[in-house]
């Protein structure tokens, strides 16, 4: 399978919609209200149409996959909010499926046009694919991580948490920086405790309003170094290409 420099760009767009820009107030018309699902989804597509802007006046076929990548959004949200609460056991495995479905969405529209040219690549920015690799994997690491967790332990009945804004940046930067000493490796794995200290500290200053189990640090652990060593996989394929 390969990733096209279109991918890359769909992807960070895909993330960024899906994630910031879901915020909890979008997050509960989406659950409370029929059009709210649309909504969202419109707030992603136009994310992506963004990212695909420098390819639609060479591929005007575009046009029509994006349309059709917000309806499938609209789908796939909607049967998962039907679905999930009818389901609790298997709540982190839709979540699972929801992104490597829109993930796939994001491939087969980048597969959809030939690889090269790539357009938009000596723009500021938009034509480092390093970049736009870095966006999609940090999002997932902070923000994706979050609800995934949140998933998991609704789904086995475990207390749940939801941090407040100090705490999720906290929390986010404990994650980032744990992705990032992998991505370093050799002695910066040494520094992986003190990335994880300040939420557990903060946690038992706060015991009464956040609480952090040792399982919330295990899992975040074990997705900040999935992801850093993806990520170091992804950065060096990219350098042979």
């Amino acid at each position: 399978m390969q990733f096209s420099f279109l991918f890359w760009r769909l992807l960070a767009g895909h993330f960024i919609g899906d994630f910031p820009l879901q915020t909890n107030t979008i997050f509960m018309i989406k659950v409370k209200y029929r059009w709210g699902v649309i909504l969202h989804s419109s707030i992603a597509s136009i994310l992506i149409f963004i990212f695909a802007v420098p390819y639609l006046p060479h591929y005007p076929i575009l046009w029509l996959y994006l349309f059709l990548n917000l309806g499938f959004h609209i789908l796939v949200d909607k049967v998962k909010l039907l679905i999930t609460p009818k389901v609790k056991k298997l709540g982190f495995l839709f979540f699972l499926l929801d992104q490597i479905l829109h993930i796939g969405a994001c491939w087969l529209i980048s597969s959809s046009v030939p690889s090269l040219p790539s357009y938009g690549d000596s723009l500021a920015l938009y034509g480092n694919t390093n970049l736009m690799i870095f966006i999609s994997v940090y999002i997932a690491v902070t923000f994706g991580v979050l609800y995934f967790i949140i998933s998991i332990k609704s789904t086995f009945n475990l207390p749940v948490t939801f941090p407040d804004w100090k705490m999720k940046i906290i929390e986010f930067v404990e994650r980032a920086a744990i992705t990032t000493f992998t991505v370093l490796g050799s002695f910066y794995f040494l520094l992986i405790p003190l990335a994880l200290f300040p939420r557990g500290f903060l946690s038992f200053l706060k015991k009464k309003k956040y609480q952090v189990s040792p399982f919330d640090i295990l899992l975040a652990l074990l997705f900040s170094l999935i992801a850093g060593f993806i990520l170091k996989i992804v950065l060096a394929a990219g350098s042979k290409i």
